[in-house]
């Protein structure tokens, strides 16, 4: 059986140290704002869907990792990393 590809986008973020204190909630709302708005989500590729309806955020070394569910499948996964993973 073969593993579905689950799209993903990283997004470098200046302000990582200050997201990794957010609460979930919070890290949520900027993300829906910055991100998953959508017209927002036009500058972004692959895009975030923009049905989903539920989210589940884990916090990695060096990373903070959003996926993203509808009807209980993971169908989008976004990365937010430190601005000088990418220097």
């Amino acid at each position: 059986m073969a593993i579905p590809r689950i799209p993903s986008l990283t997004l470098p973020t200046g302000n990582f140290d200050e997201m990794l204190s957010m609460s979930n909630r919070r890290l949520i709302g900027v993300l829906r704002a910055a991100v998953f708005s959508p017209e927002n989500m036009m500058r972004f590729s692959p895009r975030p869907p923009e049905k989903h309806d539920a989210y589940i955020i884990r916090h990695e070394p060096g990373r903070i990792v959003v996926r993203l569910y509808a009807d209980g499948e993971e169908i989008f996964r976004c990365c937010l990393v430190p601005n000088q993973e990418y220097s």
